[in-house]
């Protein structure tokens, strides 16, 4: 039998497991008899649950292997950004192209290191993820319930503040986790808007 502790809902256990889009959820049922649905490693990353037993090695090696794969993310846009900011070559005319080079790259690795060169951190004192980490998944959250791609965020982020702030039809949304939510979104504006 596999299970979690969750600070609000207490322990729990597995009832269900299904795998979908590469991604691995679990149902747990508490005590009180709530099913509620989760995903490996996201759901264990935020100190809210944690796993026990045989479930707890498994979540452990996806968190080891999410942060490598970030790690290797990362590392590829800072070499890209390393390339791009070389001095610009001259053509055969002897001019320099006129055109800035752009990293490219997803909006959401940018926006980690945009947040990692600020100041957040990636990790607690006691290796839990930290601010970077909310503040990508409240951005995340925010795409699923618009519908939206990072790009389209970027481009409608202005318009989008408003919602989630206070007096906002989803006020209640971006008051959440302490106002992680719109938190992140006016730091994912002055991300885009300098």
């Amino acid at each position: 039998m596999q299970t979690v502790n969750h600070k609000i809902f207490g322990t729990g256990e597995v009832v269900n497991r299904e795998n979908k889009d590469r991604e691995t959820y679990i149902t747990v049922r508490f005590k009180n008899g709530k099913e509620m649905k989760f995903s490996i490693p996201d759901s264990f990353t935020l100190g809210i649950m944690d796993a026990e037993g045989s479930l707890k090695d498994e979540v452990d090696a996806a968190i080891a292997e999410k942060k490598a794969r970030e790690q290797a993310r990362r590392a590829e846009i800072r070499a890209e950004s390393t390339r791009s900011s070389a001095p610009a070559q001259s053509n055969r005319r002897g001019r320099t192209p006129t055109r800035p080079v752009t990293v490219k790259g997803p909006v959401e690795l940018e926006f980690e290191e945009y947040l990692i060169n600020a100041g957040y951190k990636e990790e607690t004192d006691s290796g839990n993820p930290s601010t970077v980490f909310s503040y990508t998944n409240a951005i995340k959250k925010v795409l699923e319930e618009e519908g939206f791609s990072w790009n389209t965020l970027q481009k409608d982020i202005e318009k989008i503040i408003p919602i989630y702030d206070v007096g906002g039809a989803k006020e209640h949304t971006g008051a959440k986790s302490n106002c992680t939510v719109i938190n992140a979104l006016r730091r994912f504006n002055v991300f885009v808007n300098g």
